[in-house]
């Protein structure tokens, strides 16, 4: 008795922290709220260049995470955001990556968080954020 209690606080736990599947198959317009690119180009010192905020749609299906944006289409793999014991991270979230390009999305506040990272290029240096909404 004691242990199908404790199965099914367990299972209602793992429900409560992974992404709603149904969340993740509806497709989403995400609009950058801010946009920040590092320009180590201009100086020594890096410096935050604002950037023109733009829109771009997000569909998941068959595990690939698609982001449409300005007519081109890049594929993220995604999994859930698992909280550690000293992070803050979102308890309804996924994170996802694409080469350069690194995406969490909060599914509970819809709130995104987006960085482009390359090591090559360092003045492709971005980070931006912003709100989404389901279609």
């Amino acid at each position: 008795m004691i242990a199908k209690r404790v199965a099914l606080a367990g299972a209602l736990l793992l429900l409560s922290i992974t992404p709603s599947i149904s969340q993740l198959r509806r497709p989403m317009t995400c609009t950058e709220e801010a946009s920040v690119r590092l320009d180590a180009a201009t100086s020594e010192e890096a410096k935050p260049q604002p950037r023109k905020a733009r829109t771009f749609s997000v569909v998941s299906s068959g595990g690939l995470l698609t982001v449409i944006s300005a007519g081109r289409s890049d594929y993220y793999e995604c999994q859930p955001a698992s909280p550690r014991l000293n992070e803050r991270t979102p308890r309804n979230a996924i994170k996802c990556q694409n080469g350069v390009y690194f995406l969490l999305i909060d599914l509970n506040r819809m709130n995104f968080v987006e960085a482009q990272l390359n090591p090559e290029e360092r003045q492709e240096v971005k980070v931006s954020y912003g709100t989404c909404r389901t279609l």
